[in-house]
């Protein structure tokens, strides 16, 4: 159900008695508004302004702005793949500042700001709060995702690299989605900083200049965690690097101790006419005796040089 809100005041939701005067008069004295895709659709003042029939929220890729001829078009899309993310469209002028979307999450986040929501000003003053409560906890979630890498990390270097590929690739797309979404935003602000509309004040043109910092602090957030993801991997392919070398290490070892005994074998294993062991009496246990040795001789060495650390 649509909802009005009078922001020249503070940010006060409208009672429904005064919504439907302000659906009678075709958002004409609407300061600010969250509809539907259909509402929107059937909205008058919308549609005077040229509004895009095909900008339903359903069909939203990407965070982007526009600058049509009366208004700021926009669309918005959280990184998350959740079935509840964010989406929404935004129509934007001096005057009026409409969100449609199909969920709820724009009605909530309006909640929450107009608990702490005190200044009186336009629709841009309004635009800038609502987005950076958008971006309010998103420090907090990369944060979440160096935890997992650096979760990542420990288990590779205590030797547990079950799924190592699987865990870490889900964690590169994340954060490349993340680096994605904060390109975006930043075209966004840049759009609305040039203000071509005149929509912003003085103060919200510097409130979008730090909200565009923020937005480019936490892109190069995103790129720190995309380069130590970058050096997990290493970590990984380092492990691998030494399991292989214990284990060429191990064969190599068990080959120098053994070979010994293959030159017996073969030695012995010819069966000439007249090899005096063949008919000696003791030739047998002295092959034994003489492997035994060999075999010994070979740990012994191996031990003296360190061969089993």
């Amino acid at each position: 159900m649509a909802s009005y809100y009078d922001i020249e005041n503070g940010l006060i939701e409208l009672t429904m008695e005064k919504q439907d005067k302000q659906g009678d008069a075709g958002g004409k004295a609407a300061v600010l508004a969250v509809l539907c895709g259909k509402e929107a659709m059937e909205n008058v003042f919308l549609q005077s302004l040229g509004y895009p029939s095909v900008a339903v929220s359903s069909r939203i890729h990407f965070c982007k702005a526009e600058v049509h001829l009366r208004f700021l078009y926009g669309t918005y899309l959280s990184p998350v793949l959740e079935k509840q993310r964010t989406q929404f469209t935004f129509v934007l002028d001096p005057d009026h500042l409409y969100l449609i979307e199909e969920g709820e999450t724009a009605k909530n986040i309006l909640c929450r700001l107009k608990k702490t929501f005190q200044k009186k000003g336009g629709t841009g003053t309004v635009w800038v709060g609502f987005m950076e409560c958008l971006l309010k906890d998103d420090l907090e979630k990369l944060s979440g995702l160096e935890v997992r890498l650096t979760h990542l990390e420990d288990e590779v270097l205590s030797g547990n690299i079950s799924r190592f590929d699987q865990k870490l690739i889900r964690c590169r797309k994340e954060i490349l989605r993340y680096s994605h979404y904060y390109l975006q935003l930043q075209d966004v602000t840049d759009v609305l900083q040039k203000n071509d509309l005149k929509i912003f004040s003085r103060e919200d043109l510097a409130g979008i200049r730090l909200l565009r910092e923020k937005i480019g602090r936490l892109h190069q957030e995103a790129g720190m965690l995309r380069e130590y993801s970058t050096q997990v991997r290493e970590v990984y392919q380092a492990q691998i690097e030494i399991r292989q070398n214990k284990i060429m290490k191990s064969l190599t070892i068990v080959t120098a101790i053994f070979l010994p005994l293959t030159l017996i074998a073969g030695w012995y294993g010819m069966n000439f006419t007249y090899m005096p062991e063949l008919q000696w009496e003791y030739g047998y246990p002295a092959v034994v005796g003489l492997s035994v040795v060999t075999v010994l001789s070979s740990l012994a060495l191996c031990q003296k040089k360190h061969f089993f650390h």
